[in-house]
């Protein structure tokens, strides 16, 4: 299977700029013979706070990446959206098979603080089959969840797609010490998985925040294939999913989760 990560850039309120960027990205992902493209939380619009005209009622956004699935014939997960539903407003990430069919969409669970003054949480995990295997989607802060991935991994996923827009948080912390919590909770939720970790995080800066970028594919028993930067990058990964079966048969995380072995009764 061969995945390309897209450590995007993104522009802020601006759509058509963002939009451009992207359709650029998936033509040279078809040179590059991808299976799947995979872009950042909030790639095609940016953080929506301040620019409410983007948030989509209609479903064109959707519109717009089944489109280009379909003409590119690719794979794409198009990061995510904020979409608004019943007067309510949800970060929603969808996949989208070559034929521009979706095959899976997802709604935040797990908000980032600033979200939740705005965004209204999801309610359920979402697994579907892919020409790959069996897939979830997560967003950004839903990686820190473990009991998320706990439920995840009772599904027996190959796959978790990870959009995400994750900064130092201005002076929260340092660039460095949130690669480092982004490293730490691939490889984390990778084990306990015993599933590839598709993370894609954005690249650059927003307002006074520093993006922390490391966009990785990590796996139970590699070395993450990852950017080690937070520059805009196009990381092309080949993924041996036959590894997966090898950590299963190691290390039984997933059948004893799913033989109630892990229970604690207090």
């Amino acid at each position: 299977m061969k995945v390309g990560l897209v450590q995007m850039e993104i522009t802020h309120g601006n759509l058509q700029s963002n939009l451009i960027k992207i359709q650029e990205f998936i033509k040279e992902g078809k040179k590059k013979k991808l299976d799947i493209i995979v872009f950042p939380e909030d790639a095609l619009t940016g953080i929506v706070r301040e620019f409410p005209d983007l948030v989509d009622s209609e479903g064109k956004y959707r519109s717009i990446f089944s489109r280009l699935a379909k003409e590119n014939s690719i794979d794409i997960l198009c990061g995510s959206f904020v979409e608004r539903v019943d007067s309510k407003l949800y970060n929603t990430s969808c996949y989208f098979d070559s034929n521009g069919k979706i095959l899976g969409e997802y709604r935040k669970i797990n908000l980032w603080h600033s979200e939740r003054e705005y965004i209204h949480k999801g309610k359920k995990i979402v697994v579907f089959d892919t020409r790959f295997g069996k897939a979830a989607l997560a967003i950004c802060w839903d990686l820190s969840n473990s009991y998320l991935f706990r439920k995840i991994a009772q599904k027996e996923v190959k796959l978790v797609f990870v959009p995400s827009f994750w900064s130092d948080g201005g002076t929260l912390s340092s660039v460095s010490a949130e690669a480092r919590n982004i490293d730490s909770f691939c490889h984390v939720r990778a084990l306990e998985c015993e599933a590839a970790i598709i993370y894609v995080n954005a690249a650059g800066t927003y307002r006074n925040e520093t993006l922390a970028g490391r966009s990785q594919v990590a796996l139970p028993t590699k070395e993450a294939i990852k950017i080690t930067h937070n520059k805009e990058a196009l990381l092309v990964a080949d993924i041996d999913l036959s590894i997966l079966a090898h950590a299963a048969s190691v290390y039984k995380i997933k059948s004893d989760l799913l033989s109630g072995y892990h229970e604690i009764k207090a």
